[in-house]
């Protein structure tokens, strides 16, 4: 992890926060709304990201026993390839012995980033995203059990 990283565990008063740095990340964002409901679910957990007390990016999964998944990780655009996404995918990792997760067929950049973690592909869901173009984008299941 960087050096100048800190994880702090989520809950539902970082909602505001999650959204911000999910709408950044992403062109189908999530609201506090949907962050305060999603983390006040029993089996929810993840981390903030901060760098020099600036929140920089988050995981958050979903699951009990010793399987979950990875709902959404998101990085701002500064900190991308810096680090942070890793850091917060191992600590996630940390917790469960397997994890899976959807992503989308045409982010290159994640689906290699994942297969560098050790995830591998188990399955796909046509049609799975939608774009503001009007146009489908499968996702590639993928699956991590640690060893």
């Amino acid at each position: 992890m960087r050096d100048d990283l800190s994880l702090i565990p989520i809950n539902v008063l970082h909602a505001a926060v999650l959204s911000a740095l999910h709408k950044e990340a992403f062109q189908e964002h999530w609201s506090t709304p949907a962050f305060q409901d999603l983390l006040s679910m029993p089996a929810a957990f993840g981390f903030l990201a901060e760098s020099k007390e600036m929140p920089v990016g988050f995981i958050m999964c979903q699951g009990s026993g010793e399987e979950a998944e990875i709902i959404t990780i998101a990085t701002k655009d500064e900190a991308r390839r810096s680090g942070v996404g890793r850091s917060l995918l191992e600590r996630a990792l940390q917790k469960k012995t397997v994890m899976f997760l959807e992503v989308a067929e045409d982010n290159e950049a994640a689906k290699a980033f994942y297969l560098t973690c050790g995830f591998v592909k188990v399955g796909l869901r046509p049609k799975y995203y939608k774009r503001d173009n009007g146009h489908s984008v499968d996702a590639h299941v993928m699956r991590y059990e640690a060893v």
